[in-house]
């Protein structure tokens, strides 16, 4: 069992008077499992880029490591778990700051014209092709949202490790 003096030197850093690792961990853990389970949706949806469903699940896992290794660093305080949250929380926010710019491209390409001509004017929503262009372009939206939130969390997570890290 480690003393407690190095317990508390394997503590992340609290940055901020309104910034507590555990709390962020949880959010984190949360923003994961949005991003896994929106994935599904995505596997039918997306044609400008087909396998971007692919993307939100390795995410999310990621995303899920870097929460739940802060979580048990902070019940259960030691280097290693230090170490290997401040590993996770910047592997994390490098596939964070990908999946932006991916999430990005894909809804400046999801294409906005009338795809449904040939219907006409008070039955074009009725129209499958615009509904899952539109479907595509919700799911995609909610995905950056998410990778925002998901990226500060990592950020500030980051930072407190390696502030730790580098402190003892």
């Amino acid at each position: 069992m480690p003393s407690e003096g190095s317990a508390v030197q394997a503590r992340l850093n609290y940055l901020y008077a309104w910034f507590d690792p555990e709390s962020a961990a949880v959010v984190t853990i949360l923003l994961g499992l949005f991003q896994l389970v929106l994935s599904v949706p995505l596997v039918h949806c997306l044609q400008t880029l087909p396998k971007l469903f692919i993307l939100p699940i390795f995410l999310g896992l990621l995303i899920v490591a870097g929460g739940s290794l802060t979580m048990a660093n902070e019940r259960n305080p030691s280097r290693q778990l230090l170490q290997g949250c401040a590993y996770t929380n910047v592997l994390g926010l490098l596939g964070a700051l990908l999946a932006f710019i991916l999430y990005c491209y894909s809804l400046s390409t999801i294409s906005t014209e009338v795809l449904c001509e040939h219907l006409p004017e008070d039955h074009r929503h009725q129209c499958p092709t615009e509904a899952l262009a539109a479907f595509s372009w919700s799911i995609t939206f909610l995905l950056l949202i998410y990778n925002t939130g998901a990226m500060i969390l990592h950020g500030l997570l980051s930072v407190s490790a390696l502030k730790a890290l580098k402190a003892h």
